[in-house]
């Protein structure tokens, strides 16, 4: 009888338990959801929540520039007429990402990181939605996702109906310290990390 409980648990144990994916980014790059050795903050986006994103990924700019920290954004397209035009969609995420690497460039200095921040940007076309699912956020593209993973891959936090920038600030400051002041040189200029409404 204990063996046939042992083998029941070890047949249901995957259940529920999604293996991640390893896509390709809008810049072609095979990306790792949730590498070693790195805090690593999976943001979720979706037309409704491009604004949203924005706001979520300016919070968290204190941080950029430290080469245990990267920022990866999931675009949920599923509901999109983004999949009806995947290659100028694919286009203007990596045209807004060039953008938002001139933005950083403050942040990464005053983080002490001379590198050209491009490199370390990354977003996903989710147009079928499996990158979605795979992060176990489920289908509802208007509510804000946010999952943290560690540096030993696993999820440290996750959230996945987030209001506001506050708790994601907090749980990044647990794992890597505060973040840097803002630079005086810092561009005042919203971000474009993803499509705009419209």
């Amino acid at each position: 009888m204990r063996l046939f409980a042992l083998a029941l648990l070890f047949m249901c144990s995957p259940v529920g338990a999604k293996e991640l994916l390893h896509p390709k980014d809008c810049d072609g790059k095979v990306v790792e959801l949730n590498p070693t050795n790195r805090i690593t903050v999976v943001l979720a986006s979706s037309q409704p929540l491009a604004d949203t994103t924005r706001e979520f990924g300016r919070a968290v700019y204190g941080w950029q520039g430290r080469s245990e920290f990267r920022v990866i954004v999931v675009v949920d397209l599923r509901k999109s007429l983004g999949t009806l035009f995947k290659g100028w969609t694919v286009g203007k995420m990596r045209a807004d990402l060039d953008e938002e690497a001139e933005r950083l460039i403050p942040w990464y200095r005053a983080n002490k990181n001379l590198n050209n921040p491009r490199p370390d940007l990354c977003g996903i076309a989710d147009f079928d939605g499996k990158v979605t699912e795979s992060l176990g956020w489920g289908g509802d593209d208007t509510k804000m996702k946010v999952s943290i993973f560690g540096k030993n891959g696993d999820v440290v936090w996750s959230n996945v109906n987030l209001r506001t920038p506050a708790s994601l600030q907090s749980e990044i400051e647990k794992l890597l310290g505060k973040p840097v002041p803002t630079p005086p040189d810092a561009i005042p200029k919203k971000s474009k990390i993803l499509m705009r409404k419209g």
